[in-house]
């Protein structure tokens, strides 16, 4: 799988003018991204049409990191990318945003830092019943791993 120039060029762009990111903080975080392609591409599509592909990277969707971990859009495909390169070292990230929470640093037009928000993530289970993505079946809330899993599937969402 190839990633086009334009896209690295859009990706770089669309972090500045959405997420507040300076030149070398979205060329980093493009970077980081590119190690797995299809994350790469995946969020590209999520910036130009706004879907999140649920494509499962070990045992994690975007939509589950925005959600069950409070990660931003691109926070999320991050991670994923984290976690596809380096699955024990992505895990470890998610263990300490759900003990500690995480950082959210905003940069001023000039590239400096401006403030540092914290986010704490909920461990408790959303509110009404989560349904499979796959099957549409409910899921059932593993207390133990603190996630949905699918009975139907096997498989956690």
């Amino acid at each position: 799988m190839t990633l086009k120039v334009e896209d690295w060029s859009y990706v770089a762009e669309q972090l500045k003018k959405k997420f507040g990111f300076t030149q070398e903080h979205a060329e980093d975080a493009i970077l980081r991204l590119s190690r797995d392609p299809k994350v790469f591409n995946e969020f590209v599509a999520h910036l130009k049409t706004g879907a999140t592909p649920e494509r499962i990277v070990a045992g994690h969707t975007a939509t589950e990191l925005m959600r069950d971990y409070g990660l931003s859009p691109v926070g999320a495909y991050l991670m994923l990318s984290e976690l596809s390169a380096n699955p024990e070292k992505g895990e470890g990230y998610l263990r300490d945003i759900k003990d500690h929470g995480h950082e959210t640093p905003t940069y001023d037009n000039k590239g400096r830092l401006t403030k540092i928000r914290f986010t704490t993530v909920n461990t408790a289970p959303p509110q009404g019943p989560t349904l499979c993505p796959r099957c549409g079946k409910p899921a059932t809330w593993i207390k133990q791993y603190e996630r949905w899993y699918c009975y139907t599937c096997k498989e956690y969402l």
